[in-house]
């Protein structure tokens, strides 16, 4: 199911050996408690977050709630059946939902079976579905039953919304030795949408996405109560949102339709958003939020300026995400319109950017080249697709952005060329 050297795992589980049965007339000792979930992993966190806030709302969107303690036993049970169906470590399972709920779910339980997400965000098209499929390799595919169809022979669908799957999953025993998760394996592969060359996927583990978790909490603070999302279920923008919000206990809400009231109840919120999305919503965004946090591409001038119109008291913050849209590479506040704004900002904690030349070589301070970066809270290798050989560069550590920058005599690394106003999405 692995067709890539890459998706292979990276270690081998402790080898486990059958005790000895007791002796004639002694008890049977108890069985030792659950050793408590890792913090260190994404599934792990959540898994302690249920144990902190059980009856806590973890996702909410049109559908309805998803308490905390629901959404992990749910993916324990799911993640059992993975495995019994011969899902096993690190092989890749596409999460293809129409409700973030679902999403949530399918995710968890991939983790949990030390697999390897393949998030496929709802609204994607045939060609780049068949892209997704063909790039990760995967056999198995989590998704609603709109998007069943999406999916051919080749590939074995289970709808989440369908009451015969999860018939079919409560028959199967729960899985003690749950969950296979580990911090140093690939947890994510995330389609490449910036750089040159052939198309591309990033793998992610759980160290680095917990790094640049972490990275947000320092710079944009931990998550509300509340942070709302735009986007859809498993797209770049909801990927970014969901693990700020669980490392708080937070709800991860989706945007209701506009003109319908949210949050207007005072609870303290949060809005994640893609700057395309920001600048279809923003006139019209329905919650009003204290942090828009927008992550993704360049984020124009004209863009802040409306947003300190509409939201003069809400901070904004822009994360610099050129190929994933996910995982940062800089971060910046930004404080009023027209103050720089074609600067980057800073780079994260655990990421080293350069600016180089067509050959690689570093530049000096001020001269334009490709920004390029690598370190802990990046992805540690690529996946290329059947047909597209591996560059000849592929052995290096930086990942390319195919944008051009340059970096200033404070650190900051600015556009080599104004950002253009970013195109609002199709209503």
């Amino acid at each position: 199911m692995t067709p890539d050297p890459a998706l292979a795992p990276r270690r081998r589980p402790a080898a486990r050996h059958p005790q000895p049965p007791p002796g004639p007339g002694l008890p049977r000792p108890a069985a030792p408690a659950p050793p408590p979930p890792s913090p260190a992993t994404l599934d792990g966190g959540f898994a302690r977050a249920a144990l902190r806030r059980p009856d806590a709302v973890a996702v909410q969107d049109a559908g309805g709630a998803l308490t905390y303690a629901r959404a992990d036993q749910w993916a324990a049970r799911l993640a059992s059946m993975l495995m019994h169906r011969g899902v096993q470590l690190g092989d890749p399972v596409i999460v293809h939902c129409d409700d973030h709920r679902q999403a949530l779910v399918a995710q968890l339980a991939v983790l949990k079976a030390g697999g390897v997400c393949v998030p496929a965000a709802h609204g994607l098209g045939p060609r780049e579905l068949r892209a997704v499929g063909t790039l990760s390799g995967a056999t198995t595919v989590l998704c609603s039953s709109s998007t069943r169809a999406a999916w051919g022979r080749a590939h074995t669908a289970l709808a989440l919304d369908d009451p015969e799957t999860w018939r079919r999953i409560t028959a199967h025993r729960l899985e003690p030795s749950l969950p296979l998760s580990h911090p140093a394996e690939a947890a994510y592969l995330l389609r490449a949408h910036g750089g040159p060359g052939a198309p591309a996927g990033h793998l992610v583990d759980h160290r680095a996405w917990r790094l640049a978790v972490a990275e947000r909490i320092r710079t944009s603070g931990p998550a509300p109560r509340r942070v709302h999302v735009t986007g859809p279920p498993s797209g770049p923008a909801a990927l970014s949102a969901m693990w700020w919000a669980f490392a708080a206990g937070a709800s991860l809400r989706a945007v209701p339709p506009s003109g319908t009231p949210a949050g207007g109840d005072g609870t303290p919120c949060a809005a994640v958003l893609t700057p395309e999305e920001y600048a279809t919503l923003l006139d019209a965004l329905p919650v009003r939020p204290r942090l828009v946090q927008l992550v993704g591409g360049p984020v124009p001038a004209d863009l802040v300026r409306r947003h300190f119109d509409v939201l003069p008291h809400a901070r904004l913050r822009a994360d610099f995400a050129p190929t994933d849209g996910v995982l940062p590479w800089t971060s910046r506040e930004l404080t009023a319109p027209g103050t720089a704004p074609h600067t980057l900002g800073s780079p994260v904690s655990e990421v080293q950017v350069r600016v180089v030349d067509d050959r690689g070589v570093p530049l000096a301070t001020g001269r334009p080249g490709e920004l390029c970066a690598t370190g802990p809270a990046l992805p540690f290798s690529t996946v290329h697709g059947p047909g597209h050989p591996a560059p000849a560069d592929h052995d290096t550590p930086l990942l390319r952005s195919g944008v051009a920058a340059r970096r200033l005599p404070d650190g900051t690394l600015e556009l080599a060329e104004p950002a253009e106003p970013v195109a609002s999405l199709p209503a």
